[in-house]
């Protein structure tokens, strides 16, 4: 047969506390090594206590609710709670226990079988922190959070979308987003978001959708698709409304369009004398021309072959005056931009009426540097012309202390790795140590009767081309770089 001993070695060595009860008393008839050490009593102090002195005595954890525990092991089989300990050094310490009745020595005893769970509820309140953290962070962030399924229907909505669109989240979940996004996106949202295949299981959306006002909101959205994740089984989707910003890039193209043409305007005005000069030579030498034809018809003594050199000589002179003033209107057109594909030459060259009234104020030489073999870009020809008038005028003006017979720029153009360049150079002063960048800021400039808007509309202007411009100190001057996407020739209009 097994000795005491060896039962004893057991009960006193246990992993678990073991606390061994009167019924009647709820006093410690035995316990365990174990349970000195949860405690900090010795085992001759336990004895002498019952349940009263080592509990809690927080709501909930006092001794009125131990003895229910009491009674209801009594009558049952066994049963299993949580408990908190008060130790000998005040520590209160969270516990499970086991309860049971036993017959020692044929008497009805309470056995307590009690297992330490701090570490258990320090992990399980550290994630209900996290959640807790998590849900602040939802609740409070300025972005809304979505999950939808593959139809579209609204799984979970956070706390903001009722702040973001109005509805509360009651009201829509298990309905489906599609009814409010606009007819005119709907089919974009569909494509992008809810497809099974993991081909593009993130990205960023644009779309317009009712608010529950009934008004239509910008918003934007990344996705992701997370339907194989255990938790998400979705499409999650955080949102923000971008309605603001929509309407504020709007005013700003609004009025950097009308400042482009306040400043062609300008440019224009600037030219009324040269203009007028310009404009003058031919009409004069058409009237010359038609009216000595009229007079020679008149008095008989006109020729067939006098009279056709005549009326060339003056169709000459109206094509030239047409180029002027048909250069002058596509400088000056107003509306909205018209992006088509350009031969890069061609619209230089088409500026040549323009630049030159300009350069002969003072003198100055333009020296065209095309490139031979055809580029072609993407551009808004008006707002094209406008950079290049803008960037070559400012040569022009930059060259008027140079000596004359010194007064140069130079016009290239070249393609180099499928990009088209231009650069616009002059041998003036160039920078003069001022800070590259400082050019393009906005009402900054070094003439006395300039806006200071030429080269910040002009940057912008070159940027909505998607391409840069930028400008660097030159052997002898400075030189102003464009760079744009080249296009396909087929595509040129």
């Amino acid at each position: 047969m097994t000795s005491l001993n060896y039962y004893q070695t057991i009960f006193d060595k246990a992993g678990d506390a073991i606390f061994v009860h009167d019924i009647g008393s709820v006093e410690f008839m035995d316990v365990n090594e174990a349970a000195e050490n949860l405690t900090g009593y010795s085992k001759s102090e336990l004895t002498k206590m019952s349940v009263e002195k080592i509990s809690a005595h927080s709501h909930g954890f006092d001794f009125f609710h131990a003895l229910k525990k009491v009674q209801q092991a009594a009558s049952h089989e066994a049963i299993t709670f949580e408990w908190i300990i008060q130790a000998q050094d005040q520590r209160k310490i969270p516990v499970e226990v086991c309860l049971k009745t036993v017959e020692i020595e044929h008497q009805p005893k309470l056995l307590a079988l009690v297992r330490n769970i701090s570490e258990i509820k320090k992990y399980q309140y550290a994630l209900q922190s996290r959640d807790q953290y998590f849900k602040m962070l939802l609740e409070h962030s300025g972005d809304g959070i979505a999950i939808l399924d593959l139809q579209g229907k609204l799984l979970y909505a956070s706390p903001s979308l009722q702040r973001i669109l109005g509805y509360h989240d009651r009201f829509v979940l298990n309905k489906n987003i599609l009814n409010v996004i606009h007819p005119d996106d709907r089919m974009n949202v569909r494509q992008l978001l809810f497809r099974k295949s993991s081909h593009q299981a993130a990205g960023v959306i644009h779309y317009k959708i009712m608010h529950h006002n009934g008004k239509w909101r910008h918003h934007e959205a990344t996705y992701r698709n997370l339907l194989d994740h255990p938790e998400i089984q979705g499409i999650l989707v955080n949102y923000r409304d971008i309605t603001e910003r929509i309407e504020a890039e709007k005013m700003a193209r609004a009025r950097e369009k009308q400042l482009g043409h306040m400043s062609r305007c300008k440019t224009m005005g600037e030219l009324a004398t040269a203009l007028a000069h310009e404009l003058n030579q031919p009409l004069a030498a058409l009237n010359n021309y038609v009216g000595g034809s009229i007079i020679r018809i008149q008095k008989g003594l006109a020729n067939t072959t006098e009279t056709l050199d005549a009326m060339n000589a003056a169709l000459d002179q109206t094509q030239r005056v047409n180029k002027i003033i048909h250069s002058m209107r596509s400088f000056l057109r107003k509306g909205e931009a018209n992006f088509q594909v350009h031969s890069l030459n061609k619209l230089i060259q088409d500026l040549h009426p323009l630049i030159g009234l300009k350069a002969d104020q003072i003198g100055c030489v333009i020296h065209y540097e095309l490139s031979v073999s055809p580029i072609y870009i993407s551009a808004d020809e008006t707002l094209f012309s406008q950079v290049i008038i803008n960037l070559v005028f400012n040569a022009v003006d930059a060259l008027q202390r140079n000596p004359e017979g010194k007064r140069d720029i130079f016009i290239r153009t070249w393609e180099h790795n499928q990009h088209a360049r231009i650069a616009i150079a002059d041998n003036g002063p160039g920078l003069q140590g001022q800070n590259p960048e400082q050019l393009f800021e906005s009402f900054y400039s070094s003439k006395k009767d300039s806006m200071g808007i030429g080269l910040t509309l002009s940057r912008s202007i070159i940027e909505n081309h998607h391409g840069y411009l930028w400008v660097c100190e030159g052997e002898s001057g400075a030189i102003f770089n464009i760079s744009l996407a080249a296009q396909e020739r087929a595509k040129c209009i």
